[in-house]
C-alpha cells in the first residue's frame, strides 16, 4: 500500500511540474556578457540604444531565447538568431525611431488612427505583430504584412 501512495505522491509532483530538477533552483537561464548576443541583436541595442547601458543579458536555453535589460527601463527579448521577438518598457513609452522596425503599413496605421499614443510594447510572432499602447490602453495585431487583424483593449 505504501508503494502505491509513493508512485501517487510521484506522479503527482511530475504532473504539477515540482519534481527534482526545479527544487534544485535550476532556472537553465544563464547570465552572458553583450559580446556573446548573436550579431543582430547587438547591432539592434547600438542602433536604437546608443546612449543607454545595457544592465543584464541572459540566455533562456529552455526557450532558446536572450533577454536584454537596457538602462532607462527598457527590457528586449530576442530569438535564438538575435531577431527582436520583443521590446518594451512599463515607465516610459518606446521611441518613434522603433517604428522603423515595424512594417511601413503599420507605421502608417499608427500615425493616422493613433498619432498621439504611445507605445508600451512591440512584439513580434511567427506571423504578426503585436503592438501595445499606452493611451488608450489598447491592443493592436497586425498580420505579417501590416495589415489590421484585431484591436481590443489590452
Amino acid at each position: 500500500m505504501k508503494n502505491y501512495l509513493y508512485l501517487i505522491v510521484l506522479f503527482s509532483m511530475i504532473a504539477l511540474g515540482i519534481g527534482p530538477s526545479r527544487s534544485e533552483g535550476k532556472m537553465h537561464d544563464k547570465k552572458i556578457l553583450l559580446s556573446e548576443l548573436p550579431q543582430p541583436a547587438r547591432r539592434l541595442l547600438r542602433t536604437y540604444f546608443p546612449g543607454d547601458r545595457v544592465l543584464q543579458c541572459v540566455h533562456s536555453r529552455t526557450w532558446a531565447r536572450y533577454g536584454v535589460k537596457v538602462s532607462g527601463g527598457y527590457e528586449l527579448e530576442f530569438d535564438k538568431n538575435g531577431r527582436r521577438a520583443e521590446i518594451g518598457s512599463e515607465h516610459r513609452p518606446l521611441s518613434a525611431e522603433l517604428l522603423d522596425l515595424l512594417p511601413r503599413p503599420v507605421e502608417l496605421c499608427l500615425r493616422q488612427n493613433y498619432p498621439h499614443s504611445a507605445i508600451e510594447r512591440m512584439e513580434r510572432c511567427m506571423n504578426m505583430y503585436k503592438l501595445s499602447l499606452a493611451s488608450p490602453h489598447v491592443a493592436l495585431c497586425f498580420s505579417k504584412s501590416g495589415e489590421l487583424v484585431k484591436s481590443g483593449p489590452d
